[in-house]
C-alpha cells in the first residue's frame, strides 16, 4: 500500500493485501438456520408426511375397521334362533317388544349388489319405518345386528329375530343406533 498518507513502512501484509481482492472486507457467520436450511425443510417435509399418513391411516382404522369388528364379534355370537333351543312344546319363542321406528342401519357385507336394498324392503314390509342401507369395505361371515345403547336393546332382539341372526349385540363401533350387518339376502 503506497499510500501517502499512510504513516509506516510498507511490510509483507500490505504486499498480501494488493494481491488479494478482499480489502478489509470481514464477512459475519450465517446463522445455524441459513446454513441448515435444506436439512430443516427436509426434515419438516418429512414430519407434514408423517402427520398426513397417520390421519388417512387412522381414519381408515376407524372406517376400515368396523367391518373386522363384525366379523370377530360376530363369530362369538350366540347360534340363529331357529338353533337356540325352545321353551318346550315346539312353540317358536316369542317375539320381544321392540320399537319399529327406530332408525337402523342395513350394511350390505356379502359381496351380492343390491342385498341391502333387498332387506330394506323386507323390513319396510314388517313395519321398519327408518330404514338406511350402506355397502361394506369388505365382506363378512355372519350377519349381525348391533346396538349402541341399552335403550335400543329390545328393538335391535326384534330385528335379529326376524332377520335369523341370533342375539343382537351391543357395540358403539356404528354411528346408527341400530346396525344390521346383513350377509345373505332375505328369504
Amino acid at each position: 500500500m503506497a499510500d501517502s498518507s499512510y504513516p509506516y513502512p510498507p511490510d509483507r501484509f500490505d504486499q498480501e493485501a494488493e494481491t488479494s481482492s478482499y480489502h478489509g472486507a470481514h464477512r459475519a457467520e450465517e446463522p445455524f438456520w441459513r446454513q441448515n436450511l435444506l436439512y430443516i425443510v427436509i426434515i419438516a417435509a418429512a414430519i407434514v408426511t408423517l402427520l398426513v399418513l397417520l390421519f388417512v391411516i387412522g381414519g381408515m382404522g376407524r372406517d376400515g375397521g368396523t367391518d373386522t369388528a363384525a366379523t370377530t364379534t360376530a363369530t362369538t355370537q350366540a347360534p340363529p334362533a331357529e338353533q337356540q333351543p325352545s321353551d318346550g312344546g315346539g312353540q317358536a319363542p316369542a317375539a320381544p317388544e321392540g320399537d319399529r321406528s327406530t332408525p337402523v342401519l342395513v350394511i350390505n357385507a356379502g359381496g351380492e349388489n343390491g342385498m341391502a336394498g333387498k332387506w330394506r324392503t323386507a323390513l319396510a314390509d314388517k313395519g321398519w319405518t327408518a330404514v338406511d342401507i350402506q355397502t361394506a369395505q369388505s365382506r363378512q361371515e355372519q350377519a349381525v345386528v348391533f346396538y349402541r345403547s341399552e335403550e335400543d336393546a329390545a328393538s335391535a332382539q326384534l330385528l335379529a329375530q326376524e332377520a335369523g341372526v341370533g342375539e343382537a349385540q351391543q357395540s358403539d363401533e356404528y354411528d346408527a343406533r341400530i346396525t344390521f350387518v346383513a350377509v345373505q339376502p332375505p328369504q
